[in-house]
């Protein structure tokens, strides 16, 4: 539906105009009023309207004056003036400046019906062009952002393809007129995890909106897919992080979230020179997300910290021990609550030593990760893999706050098993000792002193314990289940007699062979002739 407005002196053939047709039945859905030319212009410029009917003659200002006015600032509006019979010089003079049609008073129905009728159509080619036109800009205004995102992303590759368009596009008249020389702000910035991701388009707004200048961001996509790569033409040098701290701030209030991140390097003297800039602020963000810091991080920072950590380590490494003894110490009296709670001081004294850094941190926390497994799987040939991915899963963490919940998640699961153990001692003795004659029946030396010393009982408690639950001594056991794995190997590989006996741990061919005929009924070597034939 139009807007339309009437302008029109006399009060009763400006009421009579409202209602004199079923303007909705045309497209017209809103009509507003004014008595003269002067309110006439005001109306216009505030209403935007599609049409306009106006009076020629009327105090203040004439119809032909306003209608002049209202042309060079809407220009897409369509205007209709009324005339008398003794009015032709205005009709010549609405018709110079493009007005649409004018109507002979007194008007007639029928002819004012077709008038505003053509009007109407006039208006819907208008914003049929104008809906036109703004999508081809929008597509070539997306493409030219796109291609430009995409050029900054080579350019921080190391790739020098797009440096002119770059150039080009961070160009404008308000940044080239400050008399420094130029430069390049290269910006590494992280949104905030829990929020909805900004996207690259909303990004380069917010940031042109806050520093005034044109900006290009690209999705580095690192860490977790919230890092974005910013770049804009910036001479005062010395005021990066003011500008940053600006943008900050802009984004908060904009984006209704805090928990945005900037990290800074040197300035860029050429776009050439981005991609070590580029480096540098992504260094600096990751170090401030280590650090818990929802603020600017500058390059540089890190190193200072490191700096200031090697002078406190002593102190550092005296406190962490104290702690992680205690960590160790209430998990295995069963006391989880207490372990999570030494844990957090544990995080506590790491803040206070940021420039320790995430891998040494991570490593720390690794060991401790693997004593603690050894209150429940002492001895545990799996300890040193689980280690390994311990610190692997550790070092994947980008925050304290990260580590701190897989930390705190690692010593439930320990407390449980803990736990377990305590209620069922017989059951986890007995169940880690079939685990271990399973890792290790390969031993020769595997027999029953060897497993009571892994799972700290005496051999005679071991074997009762181990009788009650399977039957079996634990002799009996461990040779069955060497012929059970030797049978498998002669079954299924070519491998020799010799060489099969000593991989099941009875290197004593002739002993082996003993055995293996008592279970099975024939010499291994016939068994594996017979099963391979």
């Amino acid at each position: 539906m139009f807007k339309m407005l009437i302008v029109e002196d006399e009060r009763w053939e400006r009421e009579g105009l409202v209602e004199f047709l079923d303007w909705p039945a045309l497209g017209i859905g809103s009509i507003d009023t004014a008595c003269d030319g002067i309110e006439g212009l005001e109306k216009a410029i505030e209403l935007e309207p599609d049409i306009i009917i106006t009076d020629i003659q009327m105090p203040g200002m004439n119809g032909i004056e306003m209608a002049k006015q209202v042309r060079e600032k809407l220009p897409d509006t369509h205007i209709v003036v009324l005339t008398g019979y003794d009015d032709f010089q205005f009709v010549r003079d609405a018709l110079r400046f493009s007005a649409v049609d004018y109507l002979l008073k007194p008007v007639e129905e029928e002819e004012i019906q077709k008038t505003m009728q053509k009007v109407v159509r006039h208006c819907e080619d208008t914003r049929r062009s104008r809906l036109d036109e703004e999508r081809r800009q929008h597509g070539a205004e997306a493409g030219r952002r796109v291609a430009l995102q995409q050029a900054l992303g080579r350019l921080l590759a190391g790739s020098r393809e797009g440096e002119d368009d770059l150039r080009d596009a961070l160009s404008s008249d308000a940044v080239s007129s400050l008399p420094l020389p130029d430069g390049y702000a290269v910006w590494a910035v992280r949104a905030p995890a829990a929020g909805e991701p900004a996207g690259t388009d909303r990004l380069e707004d917010w940031a042109e909106e806050a520093l005034g200048r044109p900006v290009i961001a690209y999705a580095a996509g690192e860490p977790h897919g919230l890092e974005y790569a910013l770049i804009f033409r910036m001479e005062e040098k010395e005021q990066q992080r003011e500008l940053a701290e600006q943008l900050l701030k802009q984004l908060s209030l904009i984006a209704d979230e805090s928990g945005w991140m900037i990290g800074q390097g040197t300035a860029a003297r050429l776009l050439a020179q981005a991609e070590v800039s580029y480096r540098q602020a992504s260094q600096a963000l990751r170090y401030a997300v280590w650090a818990g810091r929802d603020s600017v991080c500058e390059v540089g920072e890190e190193e200072a910290a490191k700096q200031q950590f090697a002078l406190h380590v002593d102190e550092f490494t005296r406190q962490y021990k104290e702690l992680s003894k205690q960590v160790r110490s209430s998990l295995g009296s069963g006391r989880s609550d207490e372990a999570e709670a030494a844990v957090e001081r544990l995080f506590a004294l790491a803040a206070a030593y940021p420039g320790a850094g995430r891998a040494y941190i991570g490593n720390l926390f690794a060991d401790l990760i693997g004593s603690l497994r050894m209150l429940g799987v002492p001895g545990g040939q799996g300890a040193s893999a689980g280690s390994a991915q311990d610190l692997e899963d550790l070092l994947a963490c980008q925050s304290r706050e990260e580590m701190k919940r897989y930390i705190i998640a690692v010593i439930g699961r320990f407390a449980e098993q803990l736990n377990e153990k305590r209620e069922h001692k017989d059951d986890y003795i007995v169940n880690r000792v079939l685990m271990l004659i399973e890792e290790r029946y390969g031993l020769t030396d595997l027999n029953l002193p060897y497993l009571a010393a892994e799972v700290f009982v005496s051999p005679n408690h071991l074997g009762m314990l181990f009788k009650k639950k399977t039957g079996k001594t634990p002799l009996a056991y461990i040779q069955e289940y060497r012929l059970a794995r030797a049978e498998e190997l002669l079954r299924t590989t070519k491998q020799r007699v010799s060489v099969i006996a000593e991989r099941v741990g009875i290197p004593n061919t002739s002993y082996f062979g003993t055995l293996f005929k008592q279970a099975y009924g024939m010499t291994p070597g016939d068994y594996q002739e017979m099963t391979q034939r």
